[in-house]
């Protein structure tokens, strides 16, 4: 059972959202997730909000820690909350009426489709074509490297993760992926071509993300970052509503 979501109020005046479900688990577990939501796990007996009261100071460390983690992206970066983010670029979009077409011009996005047809649609399908080509251009050198292949490659809206690899070796992509820089995707496409080698992120695991990507570790560290600006950037969040 799960309750909706309600928030807690920090000392600085910032709201944290928060849902609460109930389970038959032996102690409370808090989680802030990557997109700055607080997930709070109960026992059936126990009340959620009481809990996130008495871990209000935990609350405080974990936020002010993901925020600093985003400061410090957004200083590297172009306006990732603001305008619309492709490839960890940002873009003025600009939406125009008559035959399809889409288009870049410097730092602008042109986006034409018919009166009747959603550009939010248009634009899904395009960022779904392109990260498709992507992911395949980069998994292709990697298996190469790796002696593996994968059979199957989906692009969709993936809530809680950026990609995985499930059984029968399918790679999943989340479509938010396209809202990374290059070096992060590759990244995460070599993370999932490794688990082709290894399931468990064992040492082996993690030598072949290294032996693919040299130096991953910068990437790996600001992906929360980048979760957070793509779950609080209002085009994206339009775009995957």
């Amino acid at each position: 059972m799960s309750t909706g979501p309600k928030s807690v109020e920090l000392p600085n005046g910032d709201q944290v959202p928060y849902s609460v479900q109930r389970r038959e688990v032996d102690n409370p577990r808090l989680t802030l997730n990557p997109d700055g939501t607080l997930a709070v796990v109960v026992p059936p007996n126990i009340r959620g909000d009481r809990i996130v009261a008495s871990e209000r100071d935990w609350i405080e460390s974990q936020y002010e820690s993901q925020q600093s983690q985003l400061a410090s992206l957004l200083q590297r970066y172009d306006d990732l909350l603001g305008s619309f983010t492709l490839w960890g670029r940002s873009y003025d979009l600009q939406v125009k009426t008559g035959n399809y077409e889409i288009s870049v011009d410097g730092s602008e996005i042109s986006i034409v489709t018919p009166e009747e047809e959603s550009y939010l649609r248009y634009l899904q399908r395009k960022l779904r074509d392109a990260l498709k080509t992507a992911v395949r251009t980069l998994a292709a050198k990697f298996c190469s490297e790796v002696g593996r292949s994968y059979e199957t490659l989906t692009v969709r809206s993936q809530r809680t993760k950026w990609a995985s690899c499930s059984s029968g070796d399918t790679l999943n992509f989340n479509l938010r992926c396209a809202f990374l820089p290059i070096p992060h995707l590759r990244y995460l496409v070599a993370h999932e071509v490794a688990h082709l080698v290894e399931q468990s992120h064992s040492d082996e695991f993690w030598q072949v993300v290294q032996s693919l990507v040299p130096g991953y570790e910068r990437e790996k560290s600001e992906l929360q970052g980048f979760w957070y600006a793509v779950h609080h950037n209002p085009l994206w969040v339009d775009l995957l509503d």
